[in-house]
């Protein structure tokens, strides 16, 4: 059991892959938003990457752990501790019962955090998942964040023998400011709905990372498109307009002028037009990337995205 002395920013249960199989009629799979970090940060204390973590947002809860157990934090670094003594990040951490780790404030690049405890976190199943939705309150716990005075059940640990995992240094991700993000072009590119002039601005942009981002979608700051065409005809008035189309998680969707990454709570259907989509192995980037960071996209291919896909499983395999 994990009592929660104070909750912090955000702090939500998310599991991986989240609650698939309901995008028809409308239900997101939530889930990380950084899924590398995620994974990696139950490979550690030897759970499965389907296990539930806690995703920490920008500032960390307080927490005491009523068991002996094992810890792992991954993502980005905030100031933490664990009782008296400094917590090191991607690898696993004995935990002794009683003891309380302090997670406060961002202190480095990155937005998102990701603590991981073995067994796994006990909350029930809603539609197959654990996966918070806090926009629809269902999921995780109570379908809401974590808030000072809950108590955290978790599942009893199925090995003793982990407390020595450590992600090597050269595969643990960079954090930034600045974030060159992959994209696979499409499926509303040039000429039928924008300029080649649009396209090329599209990827030569550093874009800003909005203030008001968060897991339904990443707003970019930027320059206007010129669109191909003066209408969006029977779609609506504006050249960002179609009639409804089904959206995917990744689409960088243009909502009228302004370009907005679908993240894992995000719609799944509606009507305006998408340059590109991030494929699964690059949307980590988004969701560490903060309000005011910046974004450069980088085409990619499908090929370049699955093997990028299979080398992430099979580095998770080696972990385990």
């Amino acid at each position: 059991m994990i009592h929660v002395i104070e909750g912090g920013l955000y702090t939500t249960v998310q599991d991986y892959p989240g609650r698939v199989g309901y995008w028809g009629v409308g239900i997101p799979p939530s889930g990380p938003m950084d899924a590398f970090a995620f994974c990696v940060a139950n490979a550690l204390v030897g759970n499965s990457e389907t296990c539930a973590a806690l995703e920490i947002t920008a500032m960390g809860p307080t927490l005491q752990f009523d068991e002996d157990t094992v810890i792992a934090l991954t993502g980005a670094k905030l100031g933490a501790k664990l009782d008296d003594a400094a917590v090191p990040w991607w690898q696993a951490i004995e935990v002794a019962k009683g003891s309380v780790l302090t997670l406060r404030s961002l202190a480095s690049p990155g937005f998102r955090t990701y603590l991981a405890v073995a067994g796994g976190i006990d909350v029930p199943l809603y539609l197959g998942s654990r996966a918070t939705f806090p926009f629809g309150h269902l999921g995780g716990f109570e379908g809401r964040p974590l808030k000072k005075g809950d108590r955290v059940a978790t599942f009893a640990r199925e090995d003793a023998e982990d407390g020595a995992k450590v992600l090597d240094e050269d595969l643990r991700p960079n954090y930034t400011k600045v974030w060159e993000v992959g994209v696979v072009p499409g499926p509303h590119e040039a000429p039928d709905f924008f300029t080649k002039a649009d396209v090329d601005t599209f990827y030569s942009t550093e874009w800003g990372v909005h203030y008001n981002s968060n897991r339904l979608g990443y707003r970019l700051v930027g320059p206007r498109p010129e669109f191909a065409r003066e209408d969006g005809g029977e779609g609506g008035r504006h050249p960002s307009n179609l009639p409804d189309t089904p959206y995917a998680i990744g689409m960088v969707n243009f909502t009228g002028d302004m370009p907005v990454i679908l993240t894992v709570d995000g719609p799944s259907l509606g009507g305006f037009v998408s340059m590109a989509t991030v494929p699964t192995t690059e949307l980590w980037k988004v969701g560490q990337a903060m309000p005011g960071d910046k974004i450069r996209f980088a085409q990619m291919t499908v090929d370049e995205a699955a093997y990028a896909l299979a080398g992430f499983r099979t580095m998770l395999q080696d972990l385990h």
